[in-house]
């Protein structure tokens, strides 16, 4: 079993300029938080691909009704100022950690003011599988949505759930883009995947490498839902981690990549106004943002994921998203000296990280740097703040004169 590299990526500004810290622990939090909100809406400047938009989606978060710190609306609130146009209320099927506290706010009108414990789906009804769940688990969505259409915020929210098993052998899945959260709840998974599928919903494997040594699949069930053909994409990116080994296990299975923030405190504690980077995102290329055109994009696997300035995704799409997001022109021709000088100028709010040979430099958004190369040399680089295939950056020509 090849060991496991857990790699959290933090982009910090230095006197001006930028650099990049690599961590090689799990446990990673962000040595400097800002708890300011902006007053306005960060606008997030991509390029278009093969006539795609690359909508901004976090396909998981939680809130109060789970385990979550705040509530459905702060949830869109925060979604659409930190420049998302998709966020998915994924709560946890079977965790409602903050009951007991709201138990005791209902003290008056509840006899016991005990809160409903279970570890999964049906636990507490061993007797009848088919009991009713105590709670109506869409309620989170439903204000969630009531809400955006209250502030008419032109944000998507998706109804999702967190579904909850061993985390060391068989994990944690969000199902999305389901209909009735209640209805999917079983004691038994593979039950509890299958009536997701039933609502047309899919199924997203959460961070593969949580309180594992590992991110290889685990044997058993975990194995099944690969085999049998359950997953649809995994979560290569989950809050400040990369799991560099599942990004060509999407890749081969032919799953979707997504970066997820995992919120669970407001956003602005862990990505704050000021700093250089957005919050943990997935850029997905879809030709509108409906749920058929974002479901039909996660199917296809059109999607980027996007932790701390650094996006993670399969080849081909990142030499696309390079060359669609800068422009590249000759300014300068030394025919003494056999050169050329390039001018490459960045137009999206991602930075790049250009490297050739020994010789790094940053193309920060919005900015221009010229290159001189000789004479029959291309436009090549390698790009350290891309991430495929396992933990290799791409080698991309910037093309000329597009």
């Amino acid at each position: 079993m090849k060991r496991a590299f857990f790699i959290s990526l933090l982009a910090v500004v230095c006197q001006g300029a930028m650099a990049q810290q690599f961590y090689t622990t799990q446990n990673f939090e962000h040595a400097i938080r800002f708890f300011n909100r902006p007053t306005e809406r960060r606008e997030i400047i991509l390029p278009t691909i093969d006539g795609y938009t690359l909508y901004k989606a976090d396909f998981h978060t939680h809130t109060i009704y789970s385990d979550g710190d705040v509530t459905p609306r702060q949830r869109v609130r925060e979604a659409w100022y930190d420049g998302l146009d998709i966020v998915a209320i994924t709560d946890h099927l079977e965790i409602r950690t903050y009951e007991k506290f709201m138990l005791k706010v209902l003290a008056p009108y509840n006899k016991t003011a005990v809160p409903f414990k279970y570890e999964h789906a049906g636990i507490a009804n061993k007797k009848d599988k088919n009991a009713p769940v105590l709670a109506n688990l869409n309620a989170a969505y439903d204000e969630a949505v009531y809400y955006t259409e209250r502030e008419n915020l032109p944000i998507m929210v998706v109804r999702g759930t967190e579904i909850w098993r061993n985390t060391k052998n068989i994990g944690e899945f969000n199902a999305l883009f389901i209909s009735d959260i209640n209805a999917i709840c079983h004691p038994d998974l593979f039950e509890s995947f299958r009536r997701v599928k039933e609502q047309g919903g899919l199924i997203m494997h959460n961070h593969p490498g949580y309180t594992r040594k590992t991110t290889d699949i685990a044997e058993g069930e975990q194995a099944r839902a690969y085999e049998e053909g359950w997953i649809d994409g995994v979560e290569v990116v989950n809050s400040t981690t990369l799991y560099p080994q599942t990004i060509r296990r999407c890749i081969e299975r032919g799953l979707f990549m997504a970066a997820n923030s995992d919120a669970h405190r407001p956003t602005s504690h862990d990505w704050g106004a000021n700093s250089e980077f957005f919050r943990t995102m997935t850029f997905v290329l879809a030709k509108s943002c409906t749920e058929k055109d974002i479901k039909e994009a996660l199917k296809k696997g059109r999607t980027i994921g996007y932790i701390a300035n650094n996006l993670v995704g399969e080849e081909s799409l990142l030499d696309k998203f390079l060359n669609q997001a800068v422009t590249c022109r000759v300014v300068a021709q030394n025919s003494e000296k056999g050169t050329r000088t390039y001018s490459i100028t960045n137009n999206c709010s991602v930075p790049f990280i250009l490297r050739r040979g020994n010789s790094i430099s940053h193309l920060k958004p919005f900015s221009t740097r010229n290159f001189t190369l000789n004479n029959g040399k291309k436009p090549t680089f390698v790009v350290e703040n891309m991430w495929h295939a396992d933990e290799q950056h791409p080698t991309i020509e910037v093309a000329v004169d597009r």
